[in-house]
């Protein structure tokens, strides 16, 4: 929680519970083994403290916070995505719900999702290959390079 001293990159998975750390652990490794995907550690202030980014190219693909709860999400939809997103079929009922009550910025909506077991973090991670591919496919040079944090 230092603001001045940025933790490893696989620090919550021995700073949590196991059951969380797991969570985390599942969700770090699964954003990673998408191509393109970089991970990188933002302090972003005294109520999410020490965040994981994760982007591809110029473009936010999501955030893991690590809370005393366990893993939470924030990712965002642009307006273009959105229709894509509640359109897809099987959209799990919590990500729906997350990008309907989403709070707009501009041309995007900021939701949050709380990953409250496994079977939560497996449905975002099918959720975000499909926005990872909208991603590329409206800017192809995204998917250029990887680099993520030694763990």
């Amino acid at each position: 929680r230092n603001p001045r001293q940025e933790p490893k990159a696989a620090a919550p998975y021995k700073d949590l519970p196991p059951a969380l750390a797991a969570r985390f652990r599942r969700l770090r490794e699964g954003l990673l083994k998408l191509p393109g995907v970089a991970e990188h550690l933002r302090y972003m202030g005294p109520s999410w403290h020490w965040t994981w980014e994760y982007v591809v190219g110029h473009r936010k693909l999501c955030w893991v916070h690590v809370l005393a709860s366990g893993p939470a999400i924030t990712f965002t939809i642009a307006d273009t995505e959105e229709p894509k997103a509640l359109a897809l079929t099987r959209l799990p009922a919590a990500i729906g719900s997350a990008i309907r009550s989403a709070q707009r910025t501009g041309p995007v909506r900021w939701c949050a999702l709380e990953v409250g077991d496994q079977k939560a973090a497996d449905a975002f991670l099918s959720f975000v290959r499909r926005k990872l591919a909208w991603v590329v496919e409206e800017t192809p040079a995204a998917a250029a390079g990887r680099r993520s944090l030694a763990s």
